[in-house]
C-alpha cells in the first residue's frame, strides 16, 4: 500500500511539473508583454517558488518579470504602494498575492480603471476584478492535514493551532478547516488558537509562552511551515519535541527536512511555482483573446515520513 502511495505521489508530482510548462504567445507587433508579480513578504521560502515558477512562463512567452513584495511581511500599506507603482509603470499585467483579501481592493480597482489585468495567486480578494484566482483549496487541504493528525492522536489529546496573518484569506479558511475538524472528536481539548503571521520567529515566540502554560501538549497546528518551524525550536529548547507532533502547511525544503528527520510530523505541499505560474499564463492569455476560467484548482500533496524523500531537495 504504501510503495503504491509513492508511485501515486510521483505520477501527481511529474504531472505538475509537467503542467508548468506553458504555452508560448507571441504578443502583437512583436511588443514585449511585461508583468508584475507582488507577493506578500521576502522572508519566506514560499514566495520564491512562486517567483521561480513566475518567471518560467514570463521566459517561455518572452515576457519581462517584475518582482515585487513588502520588505516588513504582510504589510499592506507597502504592497499598496508596491501595485501602484507597477500601475504608473503600465504593465501589461499583475499577478498578485493579497496580504488583506478586504485591504486590498482599492488597489486591485484602481488598476481596473487604469485598463490592467489582474490575477490572483493564493489567495483571494474580497472585491475589485480579477481575471482568475489560481490557488489550492485551503479549507480542504487544511481539513486533510488536520484529520491526518487526528488519526496519529487517535482522537484525544491537546491541541493548540499557530493561527496566520489576520485579515488574509488563507488564514480564515485554514482557521475553519483546523476548528471544523477538531470539533469533530469529543476526546481532543483545544488549548489556545492564537495568530504568528506566518513567520517562524513569532511562531518560536508564541510557543514558547504558550509552553509556560500548558505543561501538555500532544499537536501543534500551523498556518504555514514557517510557523511551525519555529514551534518545533520552542519545543526542543523546552526539552519537549518528542513528545509533541507538529503540523505545517507549504511543503518548502527546511520542513521537508524537518518531516525526514522526524521533526514534523506533516505538511502540505501546495506547489506556488504552479499557483504564479498559472495566474501568469491566464494574463498571456487574456491579452491573446483566449477565454480563462475564472477558479484554478491547484492539487495540494500531503507530505508525511511516507512520501517526503520523493520531494527533498536533494531529490529535486
Amino acid at each position: 500500500m504504501k510503495m503504491k502511495t509513492m508511485i501515486r505521489s510521483s505520477l501527481i508530482a511529474l504531472v505538475a511539473i509537467a503542467c508548468l510548462v506553458p504555452c508560448t504567445f507571441a504578443a502583437p507587433g512583436g511588443k514585449q508583454l511585461t508583468f508584475g508579480l507582488v507577493t506578500k513578504a521576502l522572508d519566506n521560502p514560499f514566495w520564491s517558488l512562486m517567483k521561480d515558477g513566475a518567471e518560467k512562463v514570463a521566459e517561455a512567452n518572452g515576457a519581462k518579470l517584475i518582482y515585487l513584495a513588502p520588505t516588513k511581511a504582510n504589510n499592506l500599506e507597502e504592497q499598496t504602494r508596491l501595485v501602484e507603482d507597477l500601475i504608473q509603470r503600465k504593465v501589461d499585467g499583475i499577478v498578485l498575492v493579497p496580504v488583506d483579501s478586504a485591504g486590498i481592493v482599492p488597489v486591485i480597482e484602481r488598476a481596473n480603471k487604469a485598463g490592467i489585468p489582474i490575477a490572483l495567486a493564493n489567495t483571494n480578494a474580497n472585491g475589485g476584478q480579477v481575471v482568475t484566482f489560481s490557488a489550492i483549496e485551503n479549507y480542504d487541504a487544511m481539513t486533510i492535514v488536520t484529520e491526518f493528525v487526528m488519526s496519529k492522536l487517535g482522537g484525544k489529546g491537546k491541541v493548540i493551532i499557530l493561527e496566520g496573518a489576520p485579515g488574509a484569506q488563507t488564514t480564515t479558511d485554514r482557521l475553519r478547516a483546523m476548528t471544523d475538524v477538531i470539533k469533530k472528536y469529543p476526546g481532543i481539548t483545544l488549548l489556545a488558537s492564537q495568530p504568528a503571521d506566518n513567520q517562524r520567529a513569532k511562531g518560536m515566540q508564541v510557543m514558547d509562552n504558550l509552553l509556560q502554560t500548558y505543561t501538555t501538549v500532544d499537536a501543534i497546528l500551523c498556518n504555514n511551515d514557517e510557523e511551525a518551524l519555529g514551534a518545533i525550536e520552542a519545543l526542543d529548547s523546552a526539552g519537549r519535541l518528542g513528545k509533541t507532533m507538529v503540523a505545517g502547511f507549504d511543503g518548502n525544503d527546511d520542513a521537508l527536512n524537518a518531516i525526514s528527520q522526524g521533526r514534523m510530523l506533516v505538511s502540505m505541499n501546495q506547489n506556488p511555482q504552479k499557483q504564479a505560474a498559472d495566474a501568469l499564463q491566464a494574463l498571456i492569455d487574456i491579452i491573446a483573446g483566449k477565454s480563462v476560467p475564472k477558479r484554478i484548482v491547484t492539487q495540494g500533496i500531503l507530505l508525511t515520513k511516507d512520501n517526503v524523500a520523493l520531494y527533498l531537495p536533494a531529490a529535486k
